[in-house]
């Protein structure tokens, strides 16, 4: 894990590795991503780096972790502007604007750590505690439209929906349309329409015995 700056100085040479280690993976992928590329590209030192990071893999974690906290605090952002949804449908609908909008974001790091994470136990255990916290961010939201909510458990319905989200989340940080289903779709228009999936399941009473 990287060794956190204590100077301003020092916060600005490891922002500038960050950003250099993203935008070499973004132009050339994760053959590219060198720890001589990243320096050259940062205008930092070998030394610095080494201190910073330790090796590769620190390097890797870091970048790991600062595309986490983004996204969380894309949620953060995304359920207080969905808080002021007098609606279960409205608050869905803007938290996943929100959400969407910022997976676009950094979709180049989503993409590569979808892909990394899987064979690295380290990113992989960063992963599962921050899915976790958007889990709880998301569901905590849809619950506190409870009473919209017919479905007979509706923390397990709340549970699904968040998986549901996840999954498309993840169709697009992979994906472009034409790999999907070969239609275009603007995010504000897939919004709407998962929005409208979600909000009919968890009105719709299913899960009654």
């Amino acid at each position: 894990m990287a060794r956190k700056p204590q100077q301003d100085r020092s916060a600005r040479s490891m922002a500038k590795m960050l950003d250099a280690g993203e935008a070499i993976f973004a132009e050339g992928g994760d053959g590219a991503l060198t720890v001589e590329a990243v320096v050259k590209r940062a205008g930092t030192s070998v030394g610095s780096f080494y201190s910073r990071f330790g090796d590769r893999d620190g390097l890797l974690q870091a970048m790991h972790e600062r595309f986490l906290l983004r996204l969380g605090g894309a949620a953060h952002v995304a359920v207080a502007a969905a808080g002021n949804e007098k609606t279960l449908a409205g608050a869905i609908e803007v938290f996943l604007s929100h959400v969407f909008t910022a997976t676009q974001e950094y979709r180049n790091s989503a993409r590569f750590f979808v892909l990394h994470r899987s064979a690295d136990p380290n990113l992989r255990a960063q992963g599962i505690r921050a899915n976790a916290v958007f889990a709880s961010i998301f569901n905590t939201l849809v619950l506190s439209h409870r009473e919209e909510i017919a479905h007979a458990n509706p923390a397990t319905a709340a549970d699904v929906t968040w998986r549901l989200v996840y999954a498309t989340l993840a169709q697009q940080m992979m994906f472009d349309d034409d790999e999907v289903s070969g239609t275009p779709m603007t995010i504000p228009a897939l919004v709407h329409e998962i929005t409208c999936c979600l909000a009919a399941y968890l009105k719709a009473g299913s899960g009654k015995p």
